[in-house]
């Protein structure tokens, strides 16, 4: 039971450290240059950065690798609902009466529906990365966990 609590508190730090960014720059709207920068760079970073910090505190040394992975799968599971309530400035229709059932239909098949709406949304370059950086991160801390186990 306490393994599922811990991964179940990576899942939710990885879609808010990663989505609440991406949603701002989204609503903030600024300069088509400088919006596919920040959402590419900036917003990886920052999930970099509180991994980074995270690693380091005692309730996560013990999930080394599962913690980076859970928050990747939070960031991906998590990312059509982002992503949709991040367009509702630029004319996003989440709100609207039928929309939520949608949405629904569509997280289920997250994979597929975080590529195609990350693309349009202008955070596919971001999802690459922090999937990327994450997947690395829990290989080191596997290699890492096994070589101090020996």
């Amino acid at each position: 039971m306490d393994r599922i609590k811990h991964y179940s508190l990576y899942f939710i730090v990885g879609a808010i450290v990663y989505w609440v960014p991406d949603i701002l720059i989204q609503w903030i709207r600024p300069p088509h240059k400088i919006w596919i920068i920040l959402l590419t760079f900036l917003v990886p970073f920052i999930v970099g950065a509180v991994w980074f910090q995270l690693r380091k505190k005692e309730k996560y040394k013990k999930y080394r690798i599962g913690f980076p992975l859970f928050m990747l799968l939070g960031i991906w599971v998590i990312a059509p609902l982002a992503i949709a309530v991040g367009m509702i400035p630029a004319g996003g229709k989440f709100f609207e009466p039928g929309q939520i059932e949608n949405m629904l239909s569509i997280m289920v098949y997250f994979p597929m529906a975080t590529i195609s709406m990350s693309t349009y949304s202008g955070s596919l370059g971001g999802v690459g990365l922090v999937t990327l950086g994450l997947i690395v991160a829990s290989v080191v801390s596997g290699i890492r966990n096994y070589a101090s186990n020996k």
